[in-house]
């Protein structure tokens, strides 16, 4: 897995490395996609899902759509036998959700529905990835290192939802629920408001059942795009 820097980062710096990110997710996977190999084509799947979870986060509804249409268009379940079919259609019928979504509230539900799919498929098949342990979250302390813990930690529950995995989950919830959230928010009181409600969405999430976990993911996402946008960090 990647290893993030501790380090303050400006809002510029967030932009720039979702930017940067999505980017080589993109080249990844299409190279993964000449490839035959199973492996190969699960990592595409992850990569695309990513991209879509990570442009939703920061309010980049647009952003989302091309990965999501790709997912909705591109997989068949020809060689990945009857265990596989019905989620796979499942995960196409989320991504095309996403890719016809009018809104963010509706593209995170749609997301959230296609992570808990993509488990249900490893959980059927016996055969889902998994993820290396992930080290302590960055420090809280300033602002850019804020957020940088709160996009390990969405990352974290991300991966518990892909991988059905309830230790990767709690560790990502946990990781924002013990933190309070930071005081002097730009945007306002609606922003503050917001990044308490992450806080205490992710207190529940912690102990939420693995069956409430998706919509608990949902409505974080929403809360994250909501704050992003405005404070000025989200997508323009």
């Amino acid at each position: 897995m990647m290893v993030r820097s501790t380090r303050p980062l400006t809002n510029f710096q967030m932009r720039t490395a979702l930017s940067i990110c999505g980017a080589l997710f993109a080249v990844g996977a299409a190279a993964c996609a000449s490839s035959a190999t199973l492996g190969d084509r699960m990592f595409d799947h992850f990569a695309r899902a990513g991209q879509i979870q990570s442009a939703l986060i920061m309010g980049d509804l647009e952003g989302a759509r091309r990965p999501a249409s790709w997912l909705a268009e591109h997989e068949t379940a020809a060689d990945l036998g009857s265990v596989a079919e019905p989620w796979l259609e499942e995960i196409r019928g989320e991504a095309r959700a996403v890719s016809d979504a009018s809104s963010i509230d509706e593209a995170a539900d749609a997301t959230a529905r296609l992570a808990a799919a993509c488990a249900g498929c490893h959980t059927a098949s016996d055969d889902g990835p998994r993820f290396r342990s992930a080290a302590d979250p960055p420090d809280p302390r300033t602002r850019g290192a804020h957020m940088a813990g709160h996009l390990w930690a969405m990352d974290r529950m991300w991966e518990g939802l892909i991988g059905a995995s309830d230790e990767t989950w709690r560790a990502g919830a946990r990781a924002i629920a013990g933190e309070e959230p930071e005081p002097g928010f730009p945007g306002g009181g609606t922003a503050a408001v917001l990044a308490r409600a992450v806080h205490d969405q992710a207190a529940r999430a912690e102990g939420a059942p693995a069956r409430d976990r998706p919509a608990a993911y949902a409505e974080m996402i929403k809360a994250c795009a909501s704050c992003h946008t405005l404070s000025g960090v989200g997508a323009q």
